[in-house]
């Protein structure tokens, strides 16, 4: 299904969906449930959203890739999934993408930046410019334990002279009506990806939150938060933004309906995937 917003019209491509119990998924905030609550499964959807307008193909967020070392975490290592041909199915030419911006550089938002290609790994859209924040990449180029991502996902890109890094809180526009806003957190520099035209607004809101439960409540972190009073305050940053603009949020982890607008009392409105 596609959504227009403005003359830019979106779509969701899945890579795979899965489950935790609430209890595993907010687990600092297990005394606030209830046994049967927490026990019960969180469905999570990893995705990308394909955006498109004019001569503009763009991707936000690239799941997390087929074939990846990942210590050996069912959601993440050594997947095989049809992540390829769902954008074929969606009319997606690998070739013909033109951009794809990242709201920062965890696994499962990173991987399908490159494939297994003639023995290596090669990017993935061989005439995208990729954009990424420049401390996330930095921070991705010194830590022991995201070598593995770095080098099978990140580094190709830097060799094929395709990576380019912003400064997230002076962002430029991307595709005539793309830019991103601030909303650290839950990564170093994680950022929401904010489109704004025709007199209409949409918010890609990466990892801001996992699951709907958070519109009820915002202050619940998911296990994946690095800066738990930071991932709050961007949190509610981004409730308040979609309601002061009617924008549609679109997730990067929703399952079922990934999109839909937030109301004036801050509850989510799913709308139709």
């Amino acid at each position: 299904m596609k959504i227009r917003v403005g003359d830019y019209l979106i779509e969701k491509i899945t890579e795979q969906t899965g489950a935790f119990p609430f209890g595993a998924l907010y687990p600092a905030h297990r005394s606030e449930m209830s046994d049967t609550f927490a026990a019960e499964p969180a469905a999570v959807s990893i995705h990308s959203w394909v955006v498109r307008s004019g001569e503009h193909l763009v991707v936000i967020d690239t799941a997390t890739g087929n074939g990846r070392n990942r210590d050996n975490k069912p959601l993440f290592h050594q997947l095989n999934t049809p992540y390829a041909d769902n954008l074929t199915h969606a009319d997606v030419d690998p070739a013909a993408v033109t951009l794809v911006l990242m709201t920062h550089i965890h696994t499962d938002h990173v991987g399908w930046n490159t494939h297994w290609h003639k023995g290596q790994w090669q990017p993935m859209f061989p005439n995208a410019r990729y954009i990424c924040s420049a401390k996330e990449l930095k921070q991705c180029q010194q830590d022991p334990a995201l070598q593995e991502l770095y080098h099978d996902s990140i580094l190709p890109l830097i060799e094929n002279g395709q990576l380019e890094t912003i400064d997230v809180e002076n962002s430029p526009l991307f595709a005539g009506a793309l830019r991103y806003i601030a909303t650290p957190g839950h990564s170093i520099d994680h950022a929401s990806i904010v489109l704004e035209n025709g007199g209409k607004s949409a918010i890609f809101a990466g990892d801001v939150m996992h699951h709907p439960v958070q519109f009820e409540h915002p202050h619940w972190n998911s296990l994946f938060c690095e800066d738990l009073p930071l991932a709050i305050a961007s949190r509610k940053q981004v409730i308040d933004w979609c309601r002061q603009h009617q924008a549609i949020w679109f997730s990067s982890h929703f399952h079922s309906s990934s999109y839909g607008h937030v109301a004036r009392d801050g509850q989510w409105i799913p709308l139709e995937d």
